[in-house]
């Protein structure tokens, strides 16, 4: 690995001056830092706002593009492209007046257009976030080069959430005809209306992000440059945090987290779930076509054997949420489902588990076909490896391999596998959030498609009460649990390394992550 540019604090600059920390004047003589982090691998680094899915690359266009809302030094949702909002007295109407100094990083203004555009860009790619906004917007539209108004299909109250996510950012048309497939795949492919702008990307290795100069809060910002350093191996990442090379790492090996804790390694709120997922689309087995071979497998997975490996307080995952999420009568939204099974009763699950692999056809696993099990990390493949052998274990299948893969992203997307790990991290606090995942999600999510699950869950989005939003939620969350696209294993907190020994401002926020408020101490 190259050597990186060390982190250090503005007070030691001068002493260091022959380190490798590399320094600018911005053009009112404020000093500006720069920064080296690692946030993923090549395949995860999607910058197509309208397309991009992974934590990696979300988290980078939180950098070079910016919404009508973001996220604010606080972690908070404020304005941000918008200079204003004004909300109608129903709550169905919400205009935006746009910002008179905002533009894009070729110098042209942007314009309520670019929002329009980006929305209906959005939708007509089929992302995995293509129905954010439609699932709540009845319309949108742009009176003028400065107005955008959004009307509702019903009241919203998390709509600066959806609008602050990079799904809904504005594009600019003319690129993203110019180069289809190809946009914002290279610097040169795609103009930026964040903070940043890509100065380079050398494909599999690093991404250079620069501080425009233009941006309407360049003078508040300390990171000019950030070098994001794309790697996918667990030790390497840890051990370049430590050498000094990283201010920030989202991978620390399990192993090491004890080691790590009061080092630079932060728990924070998790608001996600780690599952097995099931390939149900025409590439996968058709041996996990079938229901019983799917709940077979999940009743025998030992998810109390697994949270002791883990070690990392971990909650056993019985419903496709995670706790947190409370009513007006203060009942959790994890209580108020039924538990997709009885982890508590794992020597009955058993038995149960094999006679529905024998009503399958596979008593006692004899026949049972090879299985390839895909995951994307060490202590992944660790837990993988551990599942496979509780199916062997109990259910006599010793047919399935685990495989860690460099382009996991690509292959589950591509459908080739036949189990993968898969995990969800929400993006803003909402129950729709989690069960929107398995609307028009194609790759993203074993393939699977409900007529019942899509109905329940449009009761969902459009219900005007607390009490029927949760109930439609609920039938969701059951229909889930009878179809088993995915078996849910645990609720787990996210962990991350950051150097706060000189460095302050880190915003993080549903797994993403923002270095643009960060500050030397």
């Amino acid at each position: 690995m190259k050597k990186m540019s060390k982190i250090v604090s503005l007070a030691m600059a001068a002493a260091l001056a022959a380190a490798s920390l590399s320094m600018s004047a911005s053009a009112d003589g404020e000093d500006k830092i720069e920064i080296a982090i690692t946030g993923g691998g090549e395949d995860s680094m999607q910058l197509n706002t309208a397309t991009g899915s992974y934590l990696n690359g979300l988290s980078a266009m939180r950098h070079l593009y910016e919404g009508l809302y973001k996220l604010d030094a606080n972690s908070e949702i404020s304005l941000g492209q918008a200079a204003s909002v004004d909300v109608s007295d129903d709550k169905l109407t919400w205009t935006f007046t746009l910002r008179d100094d905002i533009t894009w990083s070729d110098g042209q203004p942007v314009t309520a257009q670019d929002f329009i555009y980006g929305f209906d860009n959005l939708a007509a790619q089929g992302g995995d976030y293509c129905t954010i906004l439609s699932d709540v917007a009845e319309s949108y539209e742009a009176p003028d080069d400065k107005t955008v108004v959004i009307k509702l299909k019903q009241p919203c109250a998390y709509l600066p959430s959806i609008l602050a996510f990079p799904s809904t950012y504005p594009a600019r048309q003319d690129y993203v005809e110019q180069y289809g497939d190809a946009y914002a795949t290279d610097p040169d492919k795609s103009v930026y209306n964040g903070p940043y702008e890509m100065e380079s990307w050398a494909h599999e290795s690093e991404v250079v992000m620069k501080l425009r100069d233009d941006y309407y809060d360049a003078d508040n910002i300390q990171v000019g440059t950030i070098n994001w350093e794309l790697i996918t191996e667990e030790s390497s990442a840890l051990a370049s945090f430590e050498s000094g090379d990283y201010v920030y790492s989202d991978m620390c090996p399990d192993e090491e987290k004890p080691r790590m804790e009061g080092n630079g390694l932060v728990y924070t709120e998790g608001d996600n779930n780690y599952c097995v997922m099931f390939n149900l689309g025409e590439n996968g087995n058709d041996v996990l076509k079938d229901e019983n071979v799917r709940k077979a497998l999940s009743l025998t997975i030992d998810r109390d054997r697994i949270m002791a490996i883990r070690g990392l307080n971990d909650e056993i995952g019985v419903t496709l949420v995670c706790r947190g999420y409370v009513n007006a009568d203060g009942t959790d939204f994890v209580d108020y489902c039924d538990p997709w099974e009885d982890t508590s009763a794992y020597e009955e699950n058993c038995e149960t588990a094999k006679q529905l692999l024998a009503d399958a056809g596979y008593a006692d696993g004899q026949g049972f076909p090879a299985l390839k099990y895909i995951v994307n990390n060490d202590s992944r493949k660790e837990i993988a490896e551990a599942i496979v052998n509780d199916w062997k274990e109990v259910l006599g299948i010793d047919s399935i391999t685990v495989e860690k893969v460099e382009n996991f992203s690509a292959a589950r997307r591509a459908g080739e596998y036949d189990l993968a790990y898969y995990g969800w991290y929400m993006d803003y606090k909402d129950l729709s959030n989690m069960y929107s995942t398995f609307i028009n999600t194609e790759s993203a999510n074993s393939f699977y498609h409900s007529d019942d699950y899509d109905a329940a869950y449009a009761k969902a989005v459009s219900s005007d009460t607390e009490e029927g939003q949760w109930e439609a939620y609920k039938e969701c969350d059951a229909i889930l649990a009878k179809d088993l696209p995915v078996s849910v294993i645990l609720h787990s907190m996210n962990t991350y390394l950051f150097n706060d020994t000189n460095y302050e401002g880190l915003v993080y926020s549903c797994g993403n992550y923002v270095f643009t408020y960060l500050k030397a101490l």
